[in-house]
């Protein structure tokens, strides 16, 4: 009886690469899970007064260091009727300011427009404008394709 040994292929590359991948999205899946029972921990940790340097590091390991950060979040006028309706205020009043200027606002915009064609040339030279032209042909030059991978993960 002869016995036969069918070895496995070895995975490519790409195989490796989706493989990986789809690791990455099953992991930030469940970071996302966690993480608001993660905040409530390092909250509570805080309240007691037990952070590892007595200020925002929460959890400490040869690895890592987790900090509790409070980050700005500022609220959407969409989410808040009250800040809707000042918002819609005030795009009214911005309005009836430019009916209101309107001829102001176009001398103005007329001012605006010479002046920055006067600064413009002022801060030019000529040899200012042929680098400017020779940058951007280098630019043009050294300009490449470069290969990505994209992945639809399933």
């Amino acid at each position: 009886m002869t016995q036969q040994i069918f070895a496995k292929p070895t995975p490519s590359v790409l195989d490796q690469y989706a493989s990986l991948r789809w690791q990455i999205a099953c992991l930030e899946a469940k970071l996302k899970e966690i993480e608001p029972m993660a905040i409530a921990q390092a909250l509570d940790i805080l309240g007691n007064g037990k952070a590892a340097n007595g200020k925002q590091i929460v959890y400490r390991t040869d690895t890592a260091d987790i900090t509790l950060q409070l980050r700005t979040d500022k609220p959407k006028p969409e989410d808040h009727p009250d800040l809707e309706f000042l918002k819609e205020t005030i795009e009214i009043e911005a309005q009836k300011a430019q009916r209101q200027n309107s001829q102001k606002i176009a001398q103005v915009k007329k001012e605006i427009m010479v002046l920055e064609a006067h600064l413009v040339g002022l801060m030019q030279t000529d040899d200012g404008l042929e680098y400017v032209a020779e940058y951007e042909e280098k630019v043009r030059e050294l300009t490449t394709k470069k290969p990505i991978l994209s992945v639809k993960l399933k």
